[in-house]
């Protein structure tokens, strides 16, 4: 059985038609959709970008117990377990946090890895005499989008080809033509895309934003409220870009799911897409995501097509990104090494009405606000003692943090005041009624304090059952 899976950055769930979208085009995730099982219950579970990878690679909850940055050297990954029976496994990204200063390491077990370079920060032309004054990309003068993003994009770009998902997804197909003849291998393919900058070919963002806008085009969203930031032209021109950048998405992600197909691999390959986080796209009043985890960056998009499940179905069972390597053990007979956090899909997958043990799910941001959801309450638990001891279980420390750390004495690092602070927004508690409320806009903890202690206390026994360091309890004041 050959495994592959496929990580969109920043794409949220509701916007395909296989999750009800009626007016962003998607036809090859949804016919994508229309071949597999469609998850309606799949969450975050570290948050934000790297985080979620190393819960992916190790099958493990990372926010509880350290922050952006590297796999640490004793990690065990999902490549390397597949290669240790005899799996070939394969990287291909065009996320450069992998290899930057501030994380790296995430391809160091996979037999081979590919990175394609230009995206956001990524330093990659240095070229002096790229003259901005001739940009490939119209970006209006208002607009400054990290200078390296510019500086590539101008140098790199001519065709579509060209785009930087294109160039993924192009050798992604390239790569498995030349290992269709084996039934062992595991491809991993992490796309920057639709991460920001929203910058697709014209002719994407002609097919949803207004042909006579005259006002400013954010092609970085302010990561700010909207009042007194963009006019309501502006914001519908910012949800134009990002609705082109997921059609730009999709449709090199059906060029590759053709290859798949004309290869004759789908009668023996397991495939999972997925997203590590949405964006807030002026829901609750913001853009961009450094703000509550509500439902729009925490309920992600999930579907797996593998030979033996239903095609088309519905499954309302909870599931994680954790879930990925005991289930894709589990999909090629490998034995899932003890300890994870995770549980094989498996099982769903081959019985669509299979019980889900798992009554809810958990996640967060190391240092910021814990989260949990059980279908009915979502529950907000914001850190209610910031001043408490607070460590970091790393050997690196976060790409975000200032300089107050304590040295690493081989197990943890304090961290101090400054790191260990959360964003004001993130330090209160609020529950919500998904039945009622299913935009999360009105807050119950105060009036249904019952409900909030049910939810606390299921907080509490879920982070005792990932292990979550003591020093927790107090901090969310769980104690």
């Amino acid at each position: 059985m050959n495994t592959i899976l496929i990580v969109l950055d920043t794409w949220r769930r509701d916007h395909s038609g296989a999750y009800g979208n009626p007016w962003i085009h998607t036809p090859n995730i949804d016919r994508f959709a229309a071949q597999g099982a469609v998850f309606e219950n799949a969450y975050i579970g570290s948050y934000p970008t790297l985080p979620c990878r190393r819960d992916i690679l190790t099958g493990r909850f990372e926010f509880p117990r350290r922050g952006w940055g590297g796999l640490d050297f004793d990690d065990l990954t999902l490549p390397a377990v597949l290669g240790a029976a005899a799996k070939t496994s394969y990287f291909i990204t065009d996320v450069y946090h992998h290899w930057g200063r501030d994380a790296g390491s995430y391809w160091r077990d996979f037999t081979g890895f590919d990175l394609v370079r230009g995206q956001e920060r990524d330093g990659f032309i240095t070229d002096s005499d790229v003259e901005f004054g001739r940009r490939a990309l119209d970006y209006p003068d208002h607009v400054r989008p990290d200078e390296p993003h510019r500086r590539n994009a101008i140098r790199l770009r001519r065709d579509e080809e060209d785009w930087f998902c294109a160039q993924v997804f192009r050798r992604a197909a390239r790569w498995i033509e030349h290992h269709a003849g084996h039934d062992d291998f595991f491809l991993m393919i992490d796309s920057f895309d639709p991460h920001e900058p929203w910058d697709a070919p014209r002719h994407y963002i002609d097919l949803y934003a207004d042909t006579d806008f005259a006002g400013k085009e954010y092609v970085v969203a302010p990561y700010a409220p909207v009042a007194g930031r963009l006019t309501e032209a502006e914001l519908r021109r910012t949800q134009a870009l990002y609705a082109a950048e997921v059609t730009l998405v999709d449709r090199w992600f059906g060029y590759f799911l053709d290859r798949v197909e004309r290869l004759g691999l789908l009668d023996n390959t397991l495939i999972i897409l997925t997203s590590d986080h949405g964006t807030h796209n002026g829901d609750h009043g913001r853009t961009g995501k450094n703000w509550v985890l509500w439902d729009e960056i925490s309920h992600i998009p999930l579907i797996i097509r593998h030979p033996r499940s239903s095609r088309g179905r519905r499954l309302g069972q909870f599931v994680q990104p954790v879930d990925f390597f005991p289930t894709l053990c589990d999909a090629v007979g490998v034995v899932s090494p003890a300890g994870l956090h995770g549980r094989s899909l498996m099982p769903f997958l081959e019985d669509p009405d299979a019980p889900d043990p798992r009554g809810s799910v958990l996640f967060g941001e190391f240092g910021q606000a814990v989260y949990l959801c059980d279908g009915d309450y979502f529950l907000v638990q914001g850190v209610s003692a910031p001043e408490a001891p607070f460590f970091s279980y790393s050997i690196i420390k976060s790409k975000w943090a200032s300089d107050d750390w304590g040295p690493f004495d081989g197990v943890r690092r304090r961290v101090g005041p400054k790191n260990a602070r959360p964003n004001p927004e993130r330090a209160g508690t609020y529950l919500y009624h998904l039945p009622d409320d299913p935009k999360q806009e009105h807050d119950i903890a105060d009036s249904a304090p019952e409900q909030l202690r049910r939810m606390q206390e299921l907080l509490a026994d879920g982070l005792r059952e990932i292990q979550a360091p003591a020093e927790l309890f107090g901090r969310f004041g769980l104690a």
